[in-house]
This record gives C-alpha cells, structure tokens and sequence, in this order.
C-alpha cells in the first residue's frame, strides 16, 4: 500500500511504494515486474491464462500468482495489463476492478479500450524494445495516459520511480510514437536480419558487417540522422544500384525493399 500518504504538490515520488498486480507474463510483464521490484514495490499477484507461465513470473518476483480473474487480488494500488493487444478487449469484456486503478502498457491501443474495467483508468507504455531473455536492461522512456489527474498523478508516481524518462500523451500521440518505434527498431532490425541471412546464403562473414553496423548508430548520439546519409541512393549511383538489384534477383521481396528505400532515401533528401 501507499506509505507516504498524500499527493501534495512537491512530494518526492520516487518515495512511494505501492502494491502491483500485474496480468500478463510476457516481455513488458517481466520487465516492468522486475523494475518494480527492484525499486521497492511489492508486486502482489501474477495473472496469466496459463499457469505454468504465471507461477514462473510469481515465483521470481515472490509473488502469488492465478491463472482464473475470479481470484485477483482486490487490495493492490494500481492493476497493469501487460498483455498483448489483442487480448485487452476480451479482459474489458470480463475483468471487473469498479474504482480500482487500471493501466494497460500498449502503444497501439487508446485508454477507452479498457473504460469497463474500471472508472479509473490510464496507459503506461514503454517506448523501448523489450526482450525478456535480456536481463539488463537499457534506459525506458515512460508514455503515460490517465482518465482523470487523480489517476495520472499515481502513475507518474510508478513510472517516475522506475524511469527517468516520463512523458504524458494522448492516444494520438502515443500511436504516432509507436508508429515511429517501429520504423526505427523493427524495420532496422528486420533489415540487419536480411543481411545476415544473405551473407549465410552466399557464404559470407556477417561479422565483418559489425563495425558498420555500430557506427551507423553511434554516429545517431552526436548527429541528425538527415545529415549523416551515405550511400548510392543518395548520390543516385544508378550502375552500383543495378549491380545490387542483379544480385537480389532471386529474392523477390528484398528486391523491392531495396528498390523503396533506395527511391524514399532519394526523395527525402531531394524534396
């Protein structure tokens, strides 16, 4: 529960703790379970259709843990949905928490999806790539969305202690951010993920690839991206790119990325 009572102007949030039930034991489930944890609030229950990944996520955060919403807890301070998407309009259908305080952590989905839940709802979204297996985790800007400024303030309590990075958005905003995530992280990754694959298929040495690979975001700490550009596309290099289109020739869907990105590099910088 609450320890320093109050939300007086000035507090120092990252002060409280609070009790967490977290539903969902996915990657967002175990990340914010063991950021919670290690900052001093006290994860209470674990919820999850399957047991058995309930009871591993309980067990590691020394948590109770149910696999039926009949049995939640009803005396934690604030409830996070740390589901997928698609599994947040069946828990607005059956989950019920009246004035309790609900967050779902999705970046794609807007607050009023889960207005059943209960009256006091909000978003608590990291905007960061997050792997489960992956135990250090790197610095995770907080979106937060709240129904009221009651609700808001209790979250930006929660996020603030775990983040150093808290910003509050509106639905809209949260999708665009969500929207420029995934340009930037799985576009990118997919990408790599093609080169590698390509370099096993013709029998090269990927990891001759590294050190481009990390100065391309290196150079991103200490330039815009807009400025720092190379490459045929840029310079229009049409023999190099038709070199690179013949060797592609067997890959139908690779081809055409190279083809829309070497086309969308050359536009940007040429408008």
């Amino acid at each position: 529960m609450l320890l320093y009572g109050g939300w007086q102007t000035g507090i120092n949030l990252k002060l409280i703790t609070m009790d967490i039930v977290i539903v969902g034991t996915g990657n967002v489930a175990h990340c914010f379970g063991q950021l919670l944890k290690i900052h001093g609030h006290q994860v209470k229950q674990v919820v999850s259709r399957q047991l058995e990944h309930a009871r591993e996520l309980g067990e590691m955060l020394n948590a109770a843990y149910t696999n039926d919403l009949q049995d939640i807890n009803m005396d934690a301070d604030i409830y996070l949905l740390a589901v997928s998407d698609s599994a947040i309009p069946e828990l607005n259908d059956e989950l019920r928490l009246g004035k309790r305080i609900v967050a779902h952590t999705a970046g794609a989905v807007p607050l009023s999806a889960i207005s059943r839940i209960s009256s006091n709802t909000g978003v608590l979204y990291p905007l960061q790539s997050i792997r489960k297996e992956i135990k250090s985790y790197p610095p995770i800007p907080v979106m937060l969305e709240a129904s009221s400024d009651e609700v808001l303030r209790r979250l930006q309590a929660l996020a603030q202690s775990i983040s150093g990075s808290v910003t509050v958005t509106t639905s809209a905003q949260r999708l665009k951010y969500h929207l420029t995530a995934v340009l930037c992280n799985n576009f990118t990754n997919h990408l790599i993920a093609q080169a590698k694959a390509y370099c096993e298929a013709e029998q090269l040495d990927f990891s001759l690839l590294q050190p481009i690979i990390k100065e391309t975001f290196d150079r991103l700490e200490k330039h815009p991206p807009e400025t720092v550009q190379t490459g045929p596309a840029l310079r229009q290099d049409e023999v190099t790119m038709q070199l690179h289109r013949q060797l592609l020739a067997g890959n139908e869907y690779l081809q055409l990325v190279y083809q829309v990105m070497s086309d969308a590099i050359y536009q940007f910088h040429n408008k």
